[in-house]
């Protein structure tokens, strides 16, 4: 899931506006598998975004009806995105986890709190009976801390962030940023040139401005690695991803059916 919602992610803004946009999802081996909805608003000032991915007939029910939503909220000081929180959310059937992470830029620190609840069966006294059931009640634990390690972005504004990834002069760039980076996997992305380019442009339709190559190491350092092709539309949003074969499940695609924007 954490590939599917990075395919999403790669978007851009300008000045007032509000956006909105459907992303459907299909693997080779089970066709559509879900879609993502992302709604980004923002005066100049100040902006939130939402990413909201769900999964879909087979693959919900593989993956236990999960639905994962990622929210950032912050300001924009100089054209960068800053934000104050950042607030992931993983639901399935019987379990859910909310981590919502607090930052403070002045003091260059990062409070994360995490929720979590689960339905788990348990065994009670049935006080009109006299007898042992089984019945299904609700687990929940809630954690505090400030983390060890500071960063000023988060999944979303960081890659809010990367608009301009082709245009400048540097052309890797290297991901650090809370729900896309940790110890153990780097994010990277690089602005695709030349016949690198081209060879990249077959793999989508037609009025693609910039291609990027999304670059996430595996957990598993004997994993194979698998890149990911990010397509932007001449507006500035992502438009169309890609992922080559995965395992024995085929590639993974994701292609946007709706887009509007509104000035204000």
């Amino acid at each position: 899931m954490k590939i599917l919602f990075i395919l999403f992610l790669l978007t851009s803004s300008i000045f007032a506006q509000d956006v909105s946009t459907r992303y459907d999802v299909h693997v080779t081996m089970f066709g559509h598998v879900g879609y993502a909805d992302v709604t980004l608003s923002e005066n100049g000032r100040e902006y939130e975004m939402k990413l909201v991915a769900k999964t879909i007939d087979v693959a919900a029910v593989l993956l236990s009806n999960r639905v994962e939503t990622f929210t950032s909220k912050g300001k924009i000081k100089d054209g960068k995105y800053l934000p104050d929180i950042f607030i992931k959310t993983k639901e399935t059937t019987k379990k859910t986890r909310v981590q919502t992470y607090y930052f403070d830029h002045n003091k260059k620190e990062i409070t994360l709190i995490e929720e979590k609840s689960k339905m788990v069966n348990r065994m009670k006294f049935d006080s009109e009976t006299f007898t042992l059931k089984l019945k299904e009640v609700e687990e929940k634990s809630r954690n505090e801390e400030i983390l060890d390690t500071y960063t000023d972005s988060d999944a979303l504004s960081s890659y809010l962030n990367s608009k301009h990834g082709c245009s400048s002069k540097q052309k890797n760039h290297i991901i650090v940023a809370i729900g896309a980076h940790n110890d153990k996997n780097d994010v990277s992305y690089s602005c695709l040139e030349g016949s690198k380019r081209q060879a990249a442009m077959l793999n989508f339709s037609a009025g693609i401005e910039n291609i990027y190559n999304l670059h996430v190491e595996p957990l598993d350092k004997d994993d194979k690695i698998v890149d990911v092709l990010v397509a932007y539309d001449s507006d500035g949003f992502l438009k169309e991803g890609l992922m080559d074969e995965v395992f024995w499940i085929g590639k993974m695609s994701a292609k946007r059916v709706y887009h509007e924007i509104s000035k204000r």
